[in-house]
């Protein structure tokens, strides 16, 4: 196998795994249809030197910006024209702005900040943060720079209102170029950040004796591994640990498809991130209905030259739908043309890096139209009816960058670590926002998807399924714009996983692979 190419479809690989982290707390007993929940307030490496951005400046890589339509009208939620106007005086204090359904945690603050210097990144009137992504790996040049560009167009948005309590945010960028995520933990330790925020390291196990090391909290768009999942001091907008998994998409399709369901083949690239997908899955189905025809297809992860022989086993295991861990393209696309040339057309049930304007796109022969994608963000198509996802859309376009579920997952991430840190006022310390953070048990990303838990490192237990038809993702469950169905019982545990068994966890979920001794 030529060794470049593994590594580019490795890549591509574990990004399809972390995308599919996301969902919602609610506590109904039954499935339940709800809306995007409100976001509930918080307690009161020789790598190419950082960059520091304290405003918007150019994207890193090339990726064709998302064309994914979105609409910019508002639901009407003015009050009747029969109610008595307001005769109380106008405040001269100006409302707050929003993101979302919840205001910006920006601002000047309320008097002279207490810093006294002794804290890593933070001055009385600036703070040092640390993000990344794999943008500059060869082999996929602008790889997951969607989280960069919303990193920086946040950033850029905060300092404007005012920073955090009038602290200007310095934002240092580290491109781990896919394999040099030691390299580029490390810079982000000797420049003496304050935290790593918004971070999407596709080799995050790579980082973590380097980051415990130096004391670095996170609270990264995503994790891969069980270590960085569960690593100390790391908190997540969408948690995705290795001991849980939201697992609503299993009782959704098991509706839609109920015989169907019972003879799944399951079709996963050799790599360990995809295959830790798979082994979840395995795991968990049948407790919602889901039976296994077929459990050890791999694919090679540079791709097949024939898919064929897949399209064989499927048939002779007499599959009935089929569940697929890897990339939209060109895997998907070429295994689903050769079995429909073939005469096997059944549903795929697949995560959310899935959802792609290119995916969407590439599906111009119905090859894919038996695609089913498990959602757990408001999809960018309600953005009309979400004020969040469309001032997520709004504020990438007036940066100028890409659009994509990472960027609005890197969105929610931000959001949460702004929260927390505004919420210390004049004295800014890790142990305060760590506090804060630790507090955190109901949060939507100001209303971006559906509820989690991070401050419990539980993943949603809300979710939604898209059917891509031609070139155009559709709502089938549920199908009102903007909404989730849940469940308590959507969140499954996890045992026995390799991934899991190496992490060690302790008793209070905290992984100790790479602990100090």
């Amino acid at each position: 196998m030529d060794q470049k190419s593994f590594r580019v479809v490795a890549a591509v690989a574990v990004l399809a795994l972390i995308a599919a982290a996301c969902g919602s707390d609610r506590t109904a007993a039954t499935p339940s249809t709800v809306p995007a929940a409100a976001a509930a307030p918080i307690a009161p490496d020789a790598t190419t030197p950082a960059e520091t951005t304290p405003v918007d400046t150019a994207a890193p890589g090339t990726a064709t910006p998302d064309t994914t339509p979105t609409d910019t009208a508002a639901p009407d939620t003015a009050a009747p024209d029969t109610v008595a106007p307001d005769t109380t005086p106008e405040s001269t204090v100006p409302p707050l702005p929003m993101f979302g359904d919840a205001p910006w945690p920006c601002g000047p603050g309320g008097g002279d900040n207490t810093d006294d210097g002794n804290e890593v990144g933070v001055t009385t009137d600036s703070i040092s943060i640390a993000t990344g992504d794999d943008a500059g790996y060869a082999g996929s040049p602008g790889l997951s720079h969607e989280i960069t560009d919303a990193m920086k167009a946040l950033v850029a948005e905060c300092n404007d209102l005012g920073g955090i309590n009038g602290r200007t945010i310095n934002l240092n960028y580290y491109d781990a170029k896919l394999f040099e995520t030691p390299a580029a933990m490390q810079s982000a330790c000797d420049a003496s950040n304050f935290f790593l925020v918004g971070e999407g390291w596709a080799f995050d196990s790579n980082q973590e004796e380097i980051r415990l090391g130096c004391g670095l909290p996170a609270v990264p768009t995503y994790s891969v591994s069980a270590a960085f999942a569960h690593g100390a001091n790391v908190y997540q907008g969408v948690p995705n640990p290795a001991d849980e998994t939201t697992s609503g998409i299993f009782a959704q399709i098991a509706k839609l498809f109920p015989e169907a369901s019972k003879h799944v083949a399951t079709l996963t690239g050799a790599f360990s991130a995809t295959q830790e997908t798979r082994d979840k899955i395995v795991s968990v189905g049948p407790k919602f209905g889901w039976g296994f025809a077929e459990t050890t297809l791999e694919s090679n992860p540079v791709g097949e030259a024939d898919w064929t022989p897949f399209v064989k086993q499927i048939k002779d295991s007499g599959a009935e739908m089929i569940s697929w861990q890897g990339s939209c393209l060109p895997g998907l696309l070429l295994f689903a043309q050769t079995a429909k040339a073939n005469g096997l057309d059944l549903p795929i049930v697949v995560d959310s890096n899935h959802y792609t304007a290119q995916c969407a796109a590439a599906n111009t022969d119905g090859a894919l139209d038996n695609l089913y994608i498990r959602m757990s963000f408001v999809p960018f198509e309600d953005a009309s009816l979400n004020p969040a996802t469309q001032d997520y859309l709004d504020l990438i376009a007036k940066h100028g960058g890409d659009v994509a579920m990472l960027g609005a997952q890197a969105t929610s991430s931000f959001l949460l670590w702004a929260t927390a840190a505004s919420a210390c006022g004049a004295e800014l310390t890790r142990t305060c926002v760590l506090q804060n953070l630790a507090d955190t048990h109901s949060w939507t990303g100001h209303g971006l998807h559906a509820e989690t838990d991070p401050g419990s490192n539980h993943p949603p237990k809300c979710s939604s399924v898209l059917h891509l038809v031609g070139g155009t993702y559709e709502r089938v469950v549920p199908t009102a714009p903007a909404t989730f169905e849940c469940d308590d019982a959507w969140i499954s545990p996890i045992t026995g996983t390799p991934a899991l068994t190496a992490a060690l966890l302790d008793e209070n979920r905290i992984s100790q692979q790479f602990a100090a001794g």
